[in-house]
């Protein structure tokens, strides 16, 4: 028996590496749209939404499905975090409202029409909904449960983290492996009106009916998030060896076991085949949590089934961390670096001859940013999003900061707002900045000696260090690599007792009298 059209639509389209394929993108009265943030579960290629855990739990948009148990909401902090992209990826085709276009398959297949482009929209900074998940999705699943919802297991609920959104759209599934399938679509951009002709067997389509022209882009085409599963000894057990039975001989006669038998074929996502992967490798109770961007990882699997991607993650020993009970893939692709060949910078700004501490961009302080020292170029984008680059470094924005280090480096950063960004100092300022500082060629001799683990073969040397008073007479010191390792890490100031210092109240007119 094959597989139903909407599992065969999600599995074929998975390649694509867009997230969930979602057979039935409409939310239909149910809800406005798939947001950024929203809980919900996938049930015949639907998504249903519970609540949204960027606004209030007792919000009346999150009331519709369930009352939600109260929850913390889920904080963004005052930098940008969601992206937009139009048409990223998903650019629609020419018009062809003149002659139908035909589509042939052979065994298996999904057809995604779009008529018109569209928009997505993804979470810059996806470390902040990793944590929300790990700390909230089991009284999410025991809220499932008791409201009696399709929610069979954990790992069935998605933290949305992003979307594909669009007006106008037309699927088809071909479900059978057995026979040739046919379809004929001509779309008419006058109201785009999807008109289907020519259907040979196994063929199962549908459409949208709205008119893109006067509607906005809320059919969602593809949908990204997290999930989690709780690792449990059954699960040990099934990752590594199959199904076992505890009772192998069946000699418990005083509990009557049911085993309840579904009437169409059991579909397994690709991303339940991470979090199967992860689970084999974790220890009891751990939460195994997975992303749709984890299926990078695979993308040379042609058609993303859970088992294919669980043998494919088995077969190349993909590393799993674990990590305050919680157990994510981890691909390390450089070497670990010992904590003091770090270079970690401060940033402070002064008001009235005082200084104060600011919160810096959590892209300047959360990730190891690589910055490439070794390149005459120094104006580009650093592997970030655009919006992260142009946002504000630190909050209050600032004219000028200065940059401190507190590990070898002998002097203050001082770092001014470009012109090209009349706002204050931005993100890229403040790269831009380091970046310039270390090529510099330095004579002081000021500079002092890191202690460096030889055994673990880290050699490091950084700009203007010599290492022996003959390198030091032979004129200026300069560095521009770091023996393989060019990275540096940006780190928030802390308080005595290693607290991320709070935002500074600072008087609204002091600001002003600042910039």
């Amino acid at each position: 028996m094959p597989l139903p059209h909407y599992d065969v639509y999600r599995e074929q389209l998975s390649s694509l590496l867009q997230g969930h394929a979602l057979w039935e993108p409409n939310p239909g009265n149910v809800y406005s749209q798939v947001s950024v943030g929203d809980v919900g579960y996938v049930k015949e290629g639907y998504f249903t939404r519970l609540f949204n855990v960027l606004i209030d739990w007792d919000h009346p948009s999150n009331r519709t499905v369930v009352q939600p148990d109260p929850y913390p909401r889920l904080e963004l902090g005052d930098f940008c975090n969601i992206r937009e992209q139009d048409g990223q990826n998903f650019q629609a085709e020419s018009p062809d409202d003149i002659l139908p276009t035909r589509y042939m398959c052979r065994r298996q297949g999904a057809l995604l029409r779009l008529p018109y482009d569209g928009i997505r929209k993804d979470v810059i900074r996806t470390k902040v909904f990793e944590d929300y998940i790990r700390e909230n999705v089991d009284n999410w699943f025991s809220l499932a449960q008791r409201f009696r919802l399709d929610v069979e297991r954990m790992e069935d609920l998605i933290l949305v983290s992003g979307c594909t959104l669009v007006t106008a759209w037309g699927v088809a599934a071909f479900p059978d492996s057995t026979l040739d399938a046919e379809v004929s679509l001509r779309v008419n951009h006058a109201g785009t009106i999807f008109d289907w002709h020519q259907i040979r067997p196994s063929v199962v389509y549908q459409n949208s009916h709205q008119d893109p022209r006067h509607a906005r882009q809320n059919q969602c085409i593809f949908i990204r998030g997290f999930r989690a599963k709780r690792v449990l000894i059954w699960t040990r057990i099934r990752g590594a060896a199959g199904p076992h039975s505890l009772d192998p001989d069946n000699t418990r006669e005083d509990e009557i076991q049911v085993t309840r038998v579904p009437n169409v074929p059991s579909y397994r996502d690709p991303l339940i085949g991470v979090l199967d992967y992860i689970a084999e490798k974790s220890p009891e109770n751990t939460l195994a949590i997975a992303h749709d961007d984890d299926l990078h990882l695979v993308e040379e699997v042609d058609v993303l089934t859970a088992d294919a991607v669980e043998d494919f993650l088995r077969q190349n020993e993909i590393n799993v961390l674990v990590e305050n009970g919680a157990a994510i893939l981890h691909e390390e692709d450089e070497p670990q670096v010992p904590e003091e060949v770090k270079a970690i910078f401060y940033a402070e700004a002064e008001l009235k001859g005082e200084l104060v501490p600011l919160i810096l961009h959590p892209v300047l302080w959360k990730y190891l940013l690589k910055i490439d020292i070794s390149k005459q170029a120094v104006d580009h984008d650093y592997d970030l999003p655009h919006e992260d680059m142009a946002s504000s470094a630190v909050h209050p924005p600032m004219a000028s900061l200065k940059l401190e280090n507190h590990q070898g480096y002998p002097q203050l950063i001082t770092v001014e707002a470009s012109s090209e960004s009349p706002s204050g100092v931005t993100v890229q300022d403040v790269l831009r900045t380091i970046h310039e500082d270390f090529r510099i060629v330095s004579r002081r001799r000021e500079w002092i000696k890191l202690n460096v683990d030889e055994r673990a073969g880290v050699d490091i040397a950084f700009r203007g260090r010599c290492r022996t008073e003959d390198e030091l007479g032979q004129g200026p010191c300069r560095i521009d690599f770091l023996h393989g390792r060019n990275r540096l890490q940006i780190l928030p100031k802390l308080s005595p007792d290693g607290e991320m210092l709070p935002a500074p109240v600072i008087p609204v007119e002091l600001l002003r009298e600042s910039a």
